[in-house]
């Protein structure tokens, strides 16, 4: 079966699929905004391609339709965000795996494109354990380290982050047609990274990312995006690999519940 996406099978495909190899994955990104050149569903976007693009290089691996609703309070003050409370996304995320779990899949994998995510992610997994989940979840909070390497050959400026040169090469690649370089006239206006230094407060990013974005996104070449999305695929087709194999987590799990009296 050539198809990888969920949304595009029909019964009978799903049916065909060898439920013990087949590795689901839930790609989650935001909509939020990306300075003023860059769709706001950008994580979202970026994220479903490489899931889409690794599962075809991975089989048997099956995409769910991504979430664009997810974790962003931060960024509420902007025109188009839409964010999801703590409490709606980690319940909304636990109804998806236990449906796909319900289907008969048991090796899910959350890939996640936006790091505002990531704090809520790493609760979600100890959640699903203290809820006695039977399905095997693997949560890849912070995917972009994986081609860190890569990304510190190419960047050519100093900050990289939010919408940056590094996102917006990505864009140029992948979907050129939503950027709106034109409306970059200089590097972002930036304030201060911490209200009180080594203090997380509330008003944070607030402070820093006042434009909606980092560094000089000028910087950025569909170049640069090809060989980042080509890197970061492969590493994914090595995660999904990996999760196949995985023999040790059931085995650990099952031990767990039982001695935990669950």
């Amino acid at each position: 079966m050539s198809e990888v996406e969920w949304a595009k099978l029909a019964y009978p495909d799903v049916e065909s699929l060898d439920r013990e190899k087949t590795v689901v994955i839930l790609p989650i990104g935001s909509m939020e905004v990306h300075g003023p050149h860059l769709p706001l569903g950008q994580d979202t976007l970026v994220v479903h391609r490489v899931a889409v693009e690794a599962a075809r290089k991975s089989p048997p691996a099956l995409v769910l339709p991504p979430l664009y609703y997810a974790y962003v309070p931060e960024n509420r003050h902007f025109p188009g965000t839409i964010s999801l409370s703590g409490v709606t996304l980690l319940k909304l995320l636990e109804e998806i795996c236990d449906e796909v779990y319900r289907n008969g899949f048991k090796r899910i994998l959350i890939l996640n494109g936006h790091g505002g995510n990531t704090r809520l992610l790493r609760l979600f997994v100890r959640e699903m354990q203290e809820r006695g989940k039977r399905y095997l979840l693997y949560v890849w909070a912070e995917p972009w380290r994986a081609i860190h390497g890569l990304i510190e050959r190419l960047r050519e400026t100093e900050t990289i982050g939010h919408a940056g040169e590094i996102e917006t090469s990505f864009s140029l690649y992948l979907f050129p047609q939503l950027c709106r370089m034109d409306r970059v006239k200089r590097p972002a206006k930036l304030g201060p990274v911490w209200v009180v230094e080594g203090l997380e407060t509330m008003a944070d990013w607030i402070c820093f990312a006042v434009e909606g974005y980092l560094g000089d996104p000028r910087a950025a070449s569909s170049e640069k995006g090809e060989k980042l999305f080509n890197a970061w695929v492969e590493k994914l087709v090595e995660v999904i690999e990996k999760v196949r194999r995985d023999e040790l987590y059931e085995r650990v799990l099952d031990e767990f519940y039982s001695r935990a009296g669950y």
